[in-house]
């Protein structure tokens, strides 16, 4: 196929990035809206007859279109479903990224806070009807700024319904298939878990949970018996792991479940102090020695049946969410008597910009703007913003909007309010977080809402130097580090010109 080629009478093709099992991807660029996109050519078996390669054409468009009305800030959007010279393409959002399987092992932290990305797209689709059936981690897509996306909806399922069989049909290792899928019964939304379970279990630990055997049938069996070799390096992730890959599928977690526990092992990972060392733990907490899951052997033992959800274990993460809450219950209680002693002395909440103080909520990017072929331009009226004392909010939502009452005007501050992961990962080092808000002119953020123990959304309107505006939906994770709440992960989930 040459670069050349245009698909469909608009979609040019560009480069070459990826190839599988079901199919080609390219760079292409929509000649008509002026995009970037990619273009995915499904090939169709050259072993199949005439009416079975008619047949996978037409339930590839539908699947197409399915995947096409799945609308999730983790999920590759499909734009188009086309035919071009009697060949399906997907026409699909373009991400700049490499896919989990090339990205060598990572640590538990960063598997456990692509899993949760990667779980709530999932979840999304399992709400609308939809099982992925294949995913593997050349399916979960890492962009350059961080961003978790799932692709490939649907094609394997066209696949393996035309073909007939496992064996014949899913080409390369089978590694990631659940038990039960791995029998021959079809795939559902606990088989996605499984699935979810063996990506994340291969990118903490180097190679699939039931090995890599070069003989399918081999591996086909030892999945199929409920096989894995217990995990090493997965530390806080062990438990989560476990709970995804139970031979049983009745004894997973649903994908929300897994979404939140993967989620909970992100924010109570321990991470750099960049305060003062902080006090040690409360003497009437006694040290505990959690119960091992599945020792740790050099030979392959079967998976439990009936591994406890790890929001039911004790141990090390215990602790640490036990301690987090009295360090938060002690902090609220020291907010609680100093305003009651300053109560005379506090500025009045309308006070001028030159009290030091505001009441404006205001919210920080975690990504540079975009920069797409369009850009729409939008005068505003001019707005300021002030610096903002440092009293520490008590919740992950005041957190938040504290955090962008000091930004655009205090960076140093707010820079203090990032963990070391957050600064170096989202905001690209101090450079960078400083260039960001030297183009801003201000920012006020609104619908701050605490989802979770540690998790808040909330909508940020950003006007720049030249006048433009955008509005951003994020989510934000937050750690407990010495009673203060500091920003660790964020996921854009909308972005628009205001």
């Amino acid at each position: 196929m040459s670069d050349e080629q245009v698909i469909a009478g608009r979609y040019r093709l560009v480069e070459r990035i990826g190839s599988g099992g079901t199919g080609v991807v390219w760079q292409a660029y929509d000649e008509r809206l002026r995009r970037k996109v990619a273009v995915k050519q499904v090939m169709v078996p050259a072993e199949l007859t005439s009416s079975e390669s008619e047949e996978m054409i037409r339930r590839t468009m539908r699947e197409g279109r399915i995947a096409a009305r799945l609308q999730h800030p983790q999920l590759i959007t499909v734009f188009d479903v086309v035919q071009d010279d009697g060949q399906p393409y997907l026409i699909m959002e373009y991400l700049p990224s490499n896919n989990l399987s090339t990205l060598g092992t990572l640590p538990p932290d960063e598997v456990a806070r692509i899993g949760a990305e990667a779980a709530d797209g999932l979840a999304a689709a399992h709400a609308a009807g939809v099982v992925h059936r294949d995913v593997k981690p050349a399916n979960v897509l890492v962009g350059d700024d961080g961003t978790v996306k799932i692709t490939d909806f649907g094609i394997a399922r066209v696949t393996e319904d035309i073909g007939g069989t496992l064996t014949s049909t899913f080409a390369g290792t089978p590694a990631y298939l659940a038990p039960e899928v791995a029998k021959g019964n079809s795939a559902t939304y606990a088989s996605d878990v499984y699935s979810l379970g063996a990506t994340l279990y291969t990118a903490v630990e180097g190679a699939p949970p039931s090995g890599n055997d070069t003989n399918p049938m081999a591996q086909l069996y030892r999945i199929s018996s409920g096989v894995i070799t217990p995990p090493t390096k997965a530390g806080p992730l062990t438990d989560v792991l476990l709970w995804l890959l139970n031979a049983d599928p009745e004894q997973r977690p649903t994908m929300v479940q897994a979404r939140d526990a993967l989620a909970r092992v992100t924010y109570e990972t321990p991470i750099p102090a960049i305060a003062p060392a902080p006090a040690p733990a409360p003497a009437a907490i006694p040290a505990q020695t959690p119960a091992p899951v599945l020792a740790a052997a050099p030979t392959p033992v079967a998976a439990p049946s009936a591994a406890a959800p790890p929001t039911q274990r004790t141990g090390k993460r215990g602790r640490a969410v036990l301690f987090a809450a009295v360090l938060l219950v002690v902090a609220v209680a020291a907010a609680l008597v100093t305003t009651l002693i300053n109560r005379d002395d506090t500025p009045s909440t309308a006070a001028s910009p030159s009290d030091g103080t505001t009441t404006t909520t205001t919210d920080a990017p975690t990504t540079e703007p975009s920069t797409s072929d369009e850009t729409t331009t939008t005068t505003t009226t001019t707005t300021t913003t002030t610096t903002t004392t440092s009293q520490q909010p008590a919740d992950p939502g005041a957190a938040i909007a504290a955090y962008y009452a000091m930004v655009p005007a205090n960076r140093d501050e707010a820079w203090n309010r990032l963990t070391p992961r957050f600064q170096q990962s989202r905001a690209k080092g101090r450079e960078s977080f400083d260039n960001w808000w030297a183009s801003i002119r201000s920012v006020s953020a609104s619908e701050v809402t605490t989802t979770g123990p540690a998790t808040v959304e909330v909508t940020i309107l950003y006007t720049f130097n030249d006048g433009t505006r955008k509005r951003e939906r994020h989510r934000y994770t937050l750690v407990n580090q010495n009673g203060t709440w500091l920003i660790d992960t964020s996921t854009l989930l909308s972005s628009n010109p205001a």
